[in-house]
């Protein structure tokens, strides 16, 4: 008999089968990075549920610590020349609601005018969009057919005037809310922020947080400065469009293009709908009625393009993407006010993490120094 060895052809040739080596395990420095990023994934999460459950006090508490730093430079201009702090912010303040309620002014004649005339503008609406209205009506039962579900909308059965009642008086202690903090964040901001400092351990972290308030309540301010300058110049050039079309109150246009303005990606869109439908109350055809959108559309296209990348995006460096998606969620979140919101708070966190890189930066360097002192003594 042969023994088993010879049964193997070419057993030179044929290499033995390398052993496995075993995984290697999870270094002290990877599990803490990966301790560190679920601490964090947990605390957004949870930061989000928080803000979702308080929307009613964190939405106008943000707001006026974002309105705050607008207005901080205003009230550290009024301080240099005298006027106590608190009087400065309590100016400052009214100031701002006086502009406010110009704004709602301006905005609620025309609004008012339109109201009488609702029902003939919705006439109007319907013989020129017959078309349209008619589409639209065969696609709802085209989808209607597909799912095997109404295609009417359902209706609360609530009592309206209780929900509007509801909304009224959620809206007015929202506001109040929004103007309270924005005094009291104007008022206290220096206190507020001595004892910020005072409780960093370290010359190196008070420096660190100083220059973090101050980058802050730099970039936010610019920012709306820049961004208001240009939502006027879209405001004038809009009434303008307006006036050209014929459109009744040219200034609600202009007013209307420069708050919405602020609302980014909705809000030209809106005001583009809304030319569209002024003007086809009037106009002898849909083609006729289009240019007043179409130009304005064209406008908002230079400056989202053009113009505010050129003198917003140099001074302050932000990621396009960033923006969109900052915007997504906290329109999402908050609604249209949380839209408007997004990119200051954007700025907030990027100078947040820009602080914070470079106090480790500075207490690295600071403790290779002293490790080298240690070693030459």
């Amino acid at each position: 008999m042969l023994s088993s060895s010879a049964w193997r052809p070419f057993p030179r040739y044929i290499a033995e089968p390398e052993p496995v080596e075993e995984s290697a395990e999870v270094t002290a420095y990877e599990h803490d990075l990966i301790v560190r990023y679920a601490i964090v994934g947990i605390f957004v999460i949870l930061a989000t549920a928080s803000l979702a459950l308080t929307k009613v006090i964190a939405m106008p508490v943000m707001a006026g610590v974002i309105f705050g730093l607008v207005l901080g430079p205003l009230v550290d201009g009024l301080v240099r020349y005298g006027v106590p702090q608190q009087a400065a912010s309590a100016l400052v303040v009214l100031f701002f609601i006086g502009l406010l309620l110009g704004a709602v002014a301006i905005l609620a004649v025309p609004v008012a005018g339109w109201s009488d005339q609702a029902p003939a503008m919705m006439a109007a609406l319907q013989t020129k969009l017959a078309g349209v209205f008619a589409f639209m009506d065969e696609f709802k039962r085209g989808i209607a057919a597909m799912t095997g579900k109404g295609a009417e909308l359902s209706v609360s059965q609530g009592n309206p005037l209780f929900d509007i009642a509801l909304t009224s008086s959620a809206a007015a202690g929202g506001m109040l809310i929004f103007v309270a903090t924005v005094y009291f964040w104007l008022a206290t901001r220096r206190h507020l922020k001595a004892r910020i400092l005072r409780l960093c351990l370290g010359r190196g972290a008070r420096r660190s947080a100083g220059s973090f308030f101050e980058e802050i309540e730099t970039r936010v301010a610019r920012y709306f400065a820049l961004v208001t300058v240009i939502n006027l110049g879209m405001g004038v050039l809009t009434m303008a469009i307006a006036w050209l079309a014929g459109l009744p109150f040219p200034v609600f246009w202009g007013a209307l293009a420069f708050l919405l303005n602020y609302l980014a990606f909705i809000g030209p869109a809106i005001v583009a709908v809304l030319l569209l439908a002024g003007a086809l109350l009037d106009a002898p055809s849909l083609l006729s009625a289009l240019w007043p959108a179409a130009a304005y559309y064209a406008l908002h296209l230079v400056e989202g393009n053009a113009v505010t990348p050129v003198f917003v995006g140099n001074r302050l460096t932000i990621s396009p993407f960033l923006v969109f998606i900052a915007f997504i969620f906290w329109l999402w979140l908050w609604g249209p006010i949380g839209a408007v919101l997004s990119t200051p708070i954007v700025i907030v966190a990027m100078v947040a993490q820009e602080e914070f890189a470079r106090y480790r930066r500075e207490k690295a360097k600071a403790d290779v120094e002293e490790a080298q002192e240690a070693q030459a003594a």
